[in-house]
């Protein structure tokens, strides 16, 4: 069996954490690494893992954000394949033994992920992601660039794919999971599983607070990929900002951000003048914002606890 290293960034959550490396521990599959990056938690993390002992790999190191502490434990990784998942997140228990059957099978593909359950504090499922699109496999980085539909901590990758790629940019951190798919999915065919194989935890969201800096990043991901594609043409790039403008738009708008949403949605329309959910929202957040407020939480009542692109 092909070892698979299983990294962990872990900061300032030493509950869930625990829960997140006994998940890991509970697999089907035999031959896991698991590695743990404690990136500068200032909590019993390092104390609490303890009780763990050498059935985990413990790496302390000064803060420097999730990015620089997915790299450090790719980098120790001794396995062939590079599972990914953060600590509030769990694994059911075939997630990486079909992860793993699915990349032997399909010897020429880099990459797989699946879909997952969102759950709470508790670990009770809320709702879930899956990809209903029968394009979800193959080669993805067409799709993808219009929005992230690969839920983080699902993926696993060959390990020998980021010699190619190279490792999570540490200048972002927002959408840099999505900045790692598409320059994986712009080399390697991707594979998806519809199979709900992993618990991604709704927690308050970093980006509720840091909504500029989201927007921010998330151009400079798409110019990344611009600069990288000189072949994607500008209609593209405009449907990708307006895809980002709404969906922030959207976040705006459950925030009670009033102002904001509307100026945000404009930009959405402005991109994509012919786009009809962008035109309808941004004249209901006009008019009737609160309607509208309510309207998309009773629609969508789970969706809106983090951002996504």
């Amino acid at each position: 069996m092909k070892k698979v290293s299983v990294i962990i960034p872990a900061y300032n959550k030493a509950a869930l954490t625990i829960k997140t490396i006994k998940s890991v521990l509970g697999q089907t599959y035999g031959n896991i690494e698991i590695i743990v990056v404690d990136d500068g938690s200032t909590d019993d993390t390092k104390n609490k893992l303890q009780l763990f002992g050498d059935k985990i790999h413990y790496i302390y190191k000064q803060n420097g954000g999730a990015c620089s502490a997915r790299n450090v434990g790719i980098k120790q990784a001794t396995g062939e394949y590079i599972a990914l998942i953060d600590c509030d997140d769990i694994y059911y228990p075939e997630k990486i033994a079909k992860s793993v059957e699915c990349l032997e099978k399909k010897s020429d593909y880099g990459f797989v992920y699946t879909g997952a359950y969102l759950i709470n504090d508790d670990g009770d499922v809320i709702s879930e992601h899956r990809i209903s699109d029968c394009l979800a496999s193959g080669w993805i980085a067409s799709r993808l660039i219009l929005c992230n539909f690969v839920c983080n901590s699902t993926v696993v990758i060959r390990k020998e794919c980021f010699k190619e790629v190279g490792y999570f940019d540490e200048n972002i951190f927002i959408p840099a999971d999505w900045d790692m798919w598409l320059r994986l999915s712009e080399k390697y065919k991707a594979s998806y599983i519809d199979d709900k194989l992993t618990g991604y935890r709704l927690t308050d969201s970093y980006t509720a607070s840091n909504m500029e800096t989201g927007l921010n990043e998330i151009n400079y991901v798409l110019n990344k990929a611009l600069s990288r594609n000189n072949h994607l043409y500008s209609g593209l790039i405009k449907r990708c900002l307006s895809t980002v403008y709404f969906t922030y738009g959207v976040n705006y708008a459950v925030m009670q951000d009033f102002k904001q949403s509307r100026e945000t949605l404009l930009k959405s329309v402005l991109n994509k003048p012919y786009g009809l959910r962008g035109i309808l929202l941004l004249g209901g957040m006009l008019f009737v914002p609160k309607l509208c407020c309510k309207i998309i939480l009773y629609l969508r009542p789970n969706k809106y606890h983090l951002i996504s692109v």
